[in-house]
């Protein structure tokens, strides 16, 4: 069977930035990826978040947010939905299994997930899936949101989803057995965020091996991407779109994200 559906035009959220908000811009192909680092308290983020979904859907939005076993046990996830709610915006809470073994069909596209998404869409709602979390989250998520035609924010609480996870439009399931990755990213597509919202704060909740993770991913990318407006570069990298347009914006991401030559 072939299945065909239109696709709807991508309606970015683009706040005027606060005092508080660093925009970190970056491009995926022509197209800019709205990416905003709130630099000011946790508890205001979480309003500043809540107002500018509300404000961007109004009283038609219906809130998914999705949210792994560390982030829930913060409460994350259900700090965000609380603060959706205080601003009329009933929702659905998913709490799921963390990890790259449960990066699986079946440990995301849950039954009650699914029966909420379609009730929603059934009484008129525009359903909006909040991956709250790090890089598998953002990963599986976005490929939930990509099969439902819901539209996708990325909240993330690790650096490795702010910076691998979310700058890169590929949303995908990995093959895995008895919990053994077999074949990683093997069932994916291709599907925008929204918006990129995060709150610098809970960076500080992150644990060592994270953060160790985060600064090898940035600098195998700052090396590749660094010199791929250079001529060697762009012969090394000559199949990546826009490869020299990556190049400056990655450089504006580590200029315009504060810490970020800390670690």
């Amino acid at each position: 069977h072939v299945y065909e559906r239109k696709l709807a035009a991508w309606r970015p959220l683009k706040p005027v930035p606060l005092p508080e908000e660093k925009p970190a811009p970056f491009k995926i192909g022509a197209m800019e990826l709205p990416m905003v680092t709130y630099e000011g308290r946790y508890e205001a983020g979480v309003q500043r978040l809540a107002q500018l979904l509300q404000g961007h859907y109004g009283e038609g939005l219906f809130p998914v947010v999705a949210v792994g076993e560390t982030g829930d046990a913060l409460g994350y996830g259900r700090d965000i939905l609380t603060a959706l709610e205080q601003a009329g915006c009933d929702g659905f809470y998913f709490a799921h299994a963390s990890g790259e073994s449960f990066k699986r069909p079946d440990a995301y596209g849950k039954p009650e997930l699914l029966a909420a998404l379609v009730d929603a869409k059934r009484a008129g709602k525009r359903v909006v899936i909040l991956a709250v979390g790090g890089g598998v989250n953002g990963n599986a998520m976005g490929m939930i949101a990509a099969l439902t035609g819901a539209d996708f924010i990325e909240v993330p609480t690790t650096l490795m989803h702010y910076n691998d996870a979310t700058t890169s439009a590929k949303k995908a399931f990995s093959l895995v057995v008895n919990g053994e990755i077999l074949s990683k990213n093997i069932l994916g597509t291709f599907y925008l965020p929204q918006l990129v919202f995060c709150i610098s704060e809970v960076f500080l909740t992150l644990s060592p091996c994270s953060v160790h993770a985060a600064v090898g991913e940035a600098a195998k990318t700052m090396s590749m991407l660094g010199k791929a407006d250079s001529a060697v570069g762009q012969q090394d990298f000559h199949n990546i779109l826009g490869a020299s347009e990556f190049a400056s914006d990655f450089t504006r991401i580590i200029r315009n994200t504060a810490g970020f030559e800390q670690l």
